[in-house]
């Protein structure tokens, strides 16, 4: 158990470390995809609430928390995310309640950007994106604490300068002796990267806690929680966010942002049949920009 404990501590450690300072870095931060909700049942859950039961992709945002429920899942999600961006993820997520493995594959494409010269003649055309594949595993250590694992590739275009990027995520995941209760610490994005243009590129790192509760309410139920995260390089944010889903069937979603720019509400719906879901997401956005919708389809066997 030396092992489990020496891992524990550290990710208590880099989130005491986000918390009260940002770490000194020379280059700018980089790979911001890393940050967009992969699925829309998180986009409508304010962005983050990895303890969804229907958030399909919740190993992306808490490394340890897929394995708490058995299941096995296929999906692709696709974002109109901010002004001409589209967001694609397609996941694979299996679960023996014993141990989880996944599998997504990112994808940020910011269409067809115009080049100009000095005299603002067009002289060709790039598309910048950003690309990003990633695998995860956790395992339950005790009957009531888990612990996870991310691992990924990552990959920046912009022109004709480029970047590579190897990331990581640590995630622990604790049920309380509280019912249907769970709290959560991750650090997300550890890594380096190659530099573009010769500067450095660096991962926006940042520290996540969870919490949540759910309450059974005859065939129904009701899932609150609430969040915190310190990015490197801005400020304490939060976000609270509630769940109710009828039957395994239908789920109804509310999140709100806190000291975040952009989006603040968000909101959304699931459908579960058979084996197959489908899930919309909505986000509310300010200073002109239009609002993100997200979709997604997934399979369950």
């Amino acid at each position: 158990m030396r092992y489990k404990a020496i891992l524990i501590g550290t990710i208590i450690t880099l989130a005491i470390t986000l918390a009260y300072g940002q770490v000194d870095s020379s280059g700018e931060y980089g790979f911001k995809f890393l940050s967009i909700p992969t699925d829309p049942a998180s986009l409508a859950l304010a962005g983050r609430a990895p303890d969804g039961l229907s958030v399909t992709s919740a190993f992306a945002i808490q490394p340890a928390i897929s394995t708490i429920d058995k299941q096995r899942s296929v999906g692709v999600s696709h974002t109109k995310w901010l002004q001409e961006t589209d967001f694609t993820n397609v996941y694979y997520s299996y679960s023996t309640r014993r141990n989880h493995f996944g599998l997504l594959l990112r994808n940020l494409s910011y269409g067809t950007i115009e080049k100009r010269d000095e005299a603002g003649n067009i002289i060709g055309s790039y598309s910048p994106l950003d690309l990003g594949v990633m695998a995860n595993y956790s395992l339950r250590i005790t009957p009531s604490q888990y612990l996870g694992l991310n691992a990924g590739v990552l990959y920046e275009k912009l022109a004709t300068a480029s970047s590579i990027g190897l990331s990581t995520d640590l995630g622990y995941t604790w049920l309380p002796p509280i019912a249907d209760t769970k709290l959560s610490l991750a650090i997300r994005n550890i890594g380096l990267s190659t530099k573009m243009n010769d500067e450095a590129i660096d991962l926006p790192l940042l520290a996540d806690l969870d919490l949540s509760k759910g309450i059974s309410i005859n065939e129904a139920r009701l899932l609150v929680g609430a969040s915190v995260s310190k990015p490197i390089d801005e400020e304490l944010k939060g976000t609270v966010h509630s769940e109710l889903s009828y039957r395994d069937l239908l789920y109804l979603r509310a999140g709100y942002r806190i000291n975040y720019s952009g989006n603040a509400l968000s909101a959304g719906l699931g459908i579960r049949y058979q084996n197959f879901g489908v899930d919309y997401g909505w986000a509310d956005s300010v200073d002109e920009l239009s609002s993100i919708h997200s979709l997604a389809l997934s399979y369950h066997f």
